[in-house]
């Protein structure tokens, strides 16, 4: 498929290589079509996207069973420069209350490449309260019942997370933690204790990843926000996130794949 002239967008001078936290128009909060965002990734130089739209519970009803299927969404498309960009199917669940229930669409629990999920504003009584201890209990009760790739945004300001926990149960349940470009920019992310958690993966070898939360070009694949905040730290980047490294990443696709065929 062809388009006219690209994008405008920024220079580039670090993207994240595989993105894995993109929003398309499917959900309410984004702005491009499938194809749009191959030709970002593409004039990004990325190699790979994740397309991890809400669930229904933020407000519109989405159809995963086309970008789920490879016979009809393949799993690369070539961008209009020639570029092949690698296209995960993924979902970003919304963990819904207290007790762990959430919109993951059950009878897709194997036909997604990844499943993130993460709290917001449909969690209304749980941002009201602000409750560390509530955050905590509905995350728990969610990993009992559904399958975990990627907490999303585990450091935003309305739904504080003990870190010490998140690690053990990170290490427990084998998901990754995202650090948030986008949250970052837009300041909202409770910054020490994203370094908090941040440090303490590290120190206990909990997965991290690093995801743009891209909903708009310009922010789809960036990274700036993060790599100032590690180099603050004095942190190697490419010892932090797995989805820097591409053998890695294809590992944890794979395990994680593997994990949800018999959950």
């Amino acid at each position: 498929m062809k388009f006219g002239r690209p994008f405008s967008q920024p220079k580039v001078t670090s993207v994240i290589r595989n993105d894995l936290h993109i929003h398309s128009a499917k959900s309410l909060c984004g702005l491009h079509s499938l194809m749009e965002i191959v030709e970002i990734a593409a004039n990004k130089r990325m190699r790979s996207v994740n397309i991890c739209d809400h669930g229904n519970a933020a407000g519109k009803k989405i159809d995963f069973s086309v970008i789920t299927n490879k016979n009809r969404c393949p799993g690369k498309i070539i961008s209009s420069k020639g570029t092949a960009i690698s296209v995960l199917a993924g979902i970003e669940a919304n963990i819904l209350d207290i007790d762990g229930n959430s919109d993951f669409p059950t009878e897709r629990i194997t036909a997604f490449d990844l499943v993130s999920a993460g709290f917001h504003s449909s969690a209304s009584a749980l941002a009201t309260s602000q409750s560390v201890e509530k955050n905590m209990r509905a995350l728990k009760n969610y990993l009992k019942r559904y399958p975990l790739d990627i907490l999303t945004h585990p450091c935003i300001t309305t739904f504080p997370l003990d870190n010490s926990q998140l690690v053990k149960l990170a290490l427990k349940y084998g998901f990754a933690l995202e650090v948030n470009n986008t949250n970052l920019r837009l300041g909202k992310t409770d910054v020490e204790r994203l370094q908090d958690m941040i440090q303490r993966a590290q120190d206990g070898g909990a997965i991290l990843c690093e995801n743009s939360d891209g909903h708009t070009f310009m922010e789809i694949g960036e990274n700036e926000q993060i790599v100032a905040l590690l180099k603050e730290m004095r942190l190697n980047g490419n010892d932090c996130f797995i989805n820097r490294d591409d053998k890695q990443l294809d590992d944890f696709l794979k395990r994680r794949k593997k994990i949800r065929s018999t959950f």
